[in-house]
């Protein structure tokens, strides 16, 4: 019987290049830390049409799995040791290395998050008359995001006609948001959260339709 496992390349496989990522399972139901982590093929595109700023990035991994955890799935994140965020959207078990090789997309990335937000939640209080914002605290810090213009309102119904602002950010990765939570940009614009929508698609990035503030 012949062997198809190339002794030197497989060797190189499993001894070059280990890393030590965290899976975050789909659904927030876990995490399974892996200290033998290979990646490969990273290649970096650009996504959409964005003046060059909006790159996809793509990579191949391969994970062994620690003992008594359940195999890689769709839809699983592997975070490496500088924050990146690789979404599975694709696995294969090799079973004669005792690995899985799992085709992944960095979608902060492809979606080019490239501004960071403070999400502050609200603190409410009764001052006498009800209860009011009193004070806020930090949800989420320095959160990668994209912020892009969505549509502009006027209400030319009152005089001075009454203009609203609203924009879509795109986070980079799904958190739980309260209905009050506003979002600051490094420069101290502040959003105000209208609604939210988790990702429809493992390969699509979550989207807060927000106000602006002063409007």
């Amino acid at each position: 019987m012949v062997s198809d496992i190339n002794a030197e390349g497989d060797f190189l496989l499993l001894t070059e290049g280990l890393e030590s990522i965290e899976l975050h399972r789909r659904g927030n139901v876990g995490t399974v830390a892996i200290s033998t982590a290979r990646r490969l093929a990273a290649t970096s595109i650009e996504a959409n049409p964005s003046d060059g700023l909006a790159q996809q990035a793509d990579a191949i991994w391969h994970l062994q799995m620690p003992a008594g955890a359940s195999a890689p799935k769709i839809g699983d994140v592997a975070v490496d040791g500088t924050g990146g965020r690789w979404t599975i959207l694709q696995t294969e078990e090799l079973s004669l290395l005792g690995r899985w090789r799992c085709v992944t997309r960095e979608l902060s990335v492809a979606y080019g998050c490239l501004d960071r937000v403070d999400i502050e939640r609200a603190v409410w209080g009764d001052l006498g008359s009800g209860p009011v914002i009193v004070d806020w605290v930090y949800a989420f810090t320095a959160l990668p995001v994209k912020i892009q213009s969505d549509q502009i309102v006027v209400n030319d119904t009152i005089t001075p006609p009454v203009t609203k602002s609203f924009f879509q950010i795109i986070l980079s990765e799904s958190i739980l948001l309260e209905p009050d939570d506003r979002f600051v940009a490094e420069d101290g614009t502040v959003y105000l959260l209208q609604s939210y929508e988790g990702a429809e698609r493992i390969d699509g990035l979550p989207i807060a339709k927000v106000l602006l503030q002063g409007n």
